[in-house]
C-alpha cells in the first residue's frame, strides 16, 4: 500500500521541491493539496482538487503522512498539530525555529510512534556530493579549511512577504543557512567551538540577509556565508588541504530542473553543465572533476522505506537540534556549542 501524503502549501517548496517526488515515487499517493493556488494546481495535477484548510487534510484517517511547505514560521505549529493527529511528518528547513521546538516536537515523535522527517535535501546536492567524495578520497591531503557561500544578487527585497517579515525563523540564516550548516554536520559533526553574525546588507530588507559563521574542529575550521548582494559569482565551494586544493563553481540544477519541466527520472534530471566541474588542484596538476548527479529522491526514498521500517531516517533529530543550536548562537561571538 503506498503512503497517503497531504502536502501543506503549493509554493515553491511545495510544487517544485517536494510534490514532483511523491508523485514520481511509486511509494506515495498525493491525497490533499492545502493551498489558495487552485490554477497552479490543476495545472500541475489535473487530477487534485484544493483542500480547504489544513485540519480537514491532518485529519483524515486515510493520510499516514503530512508533508509541510508553508512559511517558516508555521512549521512547528503544524508540525506538532500533525504529529498529535498520529501522522508521520516531513517539515521544510527550519524544521522550527528554536531548538527547544525541535527538542519537544522529537519527544512528541517519540511518544506518538512516529516519525518526524527533515527536509535537508541539499545533503543530496551534485554539487555537496562531489564534496564529499573529495573528502572521502582525500585528495586534498589533511583539511585544513573547509568554505562554503550562497551568494546571490537579490538587491530588491524578496516578493514573498513572509520572507521579509520580522519574526521568529526569518532571516537568511534561517533560510540558506540551515543547509550549510547542516551540510558541515554531515561532514564533520559537531564543532568545537562556534563564531558568527548575521546582519541586514540590503537598505529596503527588514530581516537580516547575510552572515558569516565560523566552525572550529580544531584541525580545521568551517567557514560558512551568504549574501544577497554578490553580482560576480563567487567558488561554492572550496576546501584547503596539505595536497591541494579543490574549488568548486556553480549550485546544483535540480530546482532549475523541475521549474523547467523536467521529472525525477527524467535521463537529464540532476546533471549539471560540464563547464561548472570543480577544479582539484595537487602536485600532480589541475583537473577538472566531474559533477555527481543531483539526487534529491534519495531524501523520498528514505522517508518511505523508514515508514516501511526498512531503513533508520538519513537526517537525525539531533543533528537538527545542534543546527538550530548553531543558529541561535551565532549573534554571541565566542559562543561554545
Amino acid at each position: 500500500m503506498p503512503v497517503n501524503v497531504a502536502l501543506l502549501g503549493f509554493g515553491l517548496s511545495g510544487r517544485y521541491l517536494q510534490s514532483p517526488f511523491y508523485a514520481a515515487h511509486p511509494g506515495f499517493s498525493i491525497r490533499h493539496v492545502v493551498t489558495s493556488r487552485a490554477e497552479e494546481l490543476a495545472e500541475a495535477y489535473p487530477a487534485l482538487r484544493p483542500t480547504a484548510d489544513v485540519a480537514t487534510a491532518i485529519e483524515d484517517p486515510v493520510v499516514d503522512l503530512v508533508s509541510i511547505a508553508t512559511p517558516n514560521a508555521t512549521h512547528y505549529e503544524f508540525a506538532r498539530a500533525a504529529l498529535e493527529a498520529g501522522k508521520h511528518v516531513l517539515v521544510d528547513k527550519p524544521a522550527a525555529s528554536t531548538s527547544a521546538q525541535v527538542r519537544e516536537l522529537k519527544n512528541l515523535a517519540a511518544r506518538q510512534n512516529r516519525h518526524l522527517f527533515v527536509f535537508q535535501n541539499r545533503r543530496w546536492d551534485s554539487d555537496f556530493l562531489t564534496v564529499r567524495e573529495i573528502l572521502n578520497s582525500n585528495s586534498v591531503g589533511r583539511l585544513v579549511g573547509y568554505e562554503a557561500r550562497y551568494d546571490r544578487w537579490k538587491p530588491a527585497p524578496n516578493a514573498k512577504r513572509w520572507k521579509e517579515t520580522p519574526g521568529p525563523g526569518a532571516g537568511m540564516l534561517y533560510d540558506l543557512g540551515a543547509h550549510l550548516i547542516d551540510q558541515a554536520i554531515v561532514l564533520f559533526g559537531p564543532p568545537k567551538h562556534v563564531d558568527g553574525h548575521s546582519w541586514t546588507e540590503r537598505a529596503d530588507s527588514s530581516v537580516p540577509d547575510a552572515f558569516h559563521l565560523w566552525l572550529d574542529y580544531g584541525t580545521h575550521r568551517a567557514t560558512l556565508s551568504c549574501s544577497v548582494l554578490v553580482r560576480e559569482p563567487t567558488p561554492r565551494y572550496r576546501l584547503l588541504g596539505e595536497g591541494g586544493s579543490f574549488t568548486k563553481f556553480g549550485i546544483d540544477q535540480q530546482e532549475d530542473h523541475l521549474k523547467a519541466g523536467l521529472r525525477p527520472g527524467d535521463s537529464e534530471f540532476g546533471i549539471e553543465a560540464r563547464n561548472y566541474r570543480g577544479l582539484l588542484h595537487t602536485d600532480d596538476g589541475r583537473v577538472a572533476v566531474p559533477t555527481l548527479p543531483g539526487d534529491w529522491m534519495a531524501l523520498f526514498d528514505n522517508v518511505h522505506q523508514t515508514i516501511e521500517g526498512k531503513q533508520l531516517p538519513a537526517v537525525s533529530l539531533d543533528e537538527v537540534v545542534l543546527q538550530l543550536e548553531i543558529i541561535e548562537a551565532c549573534s554571541y561571538a565566542g559562543a561554545a556549542i
